[in-house]
C-alpha cells in the first residue's frame, strides 16, 4: 500500500452543487488540495486522465449523465490505479457489489461529515 504524507490531490465527482461545496471545504480544511470538481461520469473519466497528479477521487455513484460513478471508475481503472472513495445515498448491497469490481478504498454514505471524510482519507492512505 502506498503511504502518502502531506497534501493529497483530490478530484471530486459529485452532481449536487451544494455537496460539491461542502466536500471541497472539508477536504481543504483537512489540508488537502481539490484539483477539480466535475458533475458527470464522462467528465470524471476525462479529468482523471488529464490530471495525472490526482491521488484520490471522491466519486458519487448517481451522476448527471448516463455514465454512473461505478462505470466511470471502471473506465478510469483501465489506465490508472488512483484511489477511490465512493460517496452515495445509495448503499444497497447490489450497488456495493458493483462497486467492489473497482477495488475501492472506502464507501461512505451521505450526509457527508468532516469526520467521515477524514476517516476515509486516513484509511485510504494509512494515515494516523
Amino acid at each position: 500500500m502506498k503511504e502518502k504524507t502531506g497534501s493529497i490531490n483530490v478530484l471530486i465527482v459529485e452532481d449536487d452543487g451544494i455537496q460539491q461545496i461542502i466536500m471541497e471545504r472539508y477536504i481543504n480544511k483537512l489540508g488537502h488540495t481539490v484539483l477539480a470538481t466535475v458533475s458527470e461520469g464522462e467528465a470524471a473519466v476525462r479529468s482523471a486522465m488529464m490530471l495525472k497528479e490526482v491521488d484520490l477521487i471522491f466519486m458519487d455513484i448517481r451522476l448527471g449523465d448516463e455514465l454512473d460513478g461505478i462505470e466511470a471508475m471502471k473506465r478510469i481503472r483501465e489506465s490508472s490505479n488512483v484511489k477511490v472513495i465512493y460517496v452515495t445515498g445509495n448503499s444497497e448491497p447490489s450497488t456495493k457489489s458493483r462497486a467492489e469490481e473497482t477495488n475501492y478504498e472506502d464507501f461512505i454514505e451521505k450526509p457527508i461529515t468532516l469526520k467521515k471524510i477524514e476517516l476515509a482519507i486516513n484509511n485510504a492512505f494509512a494515515l494516523s
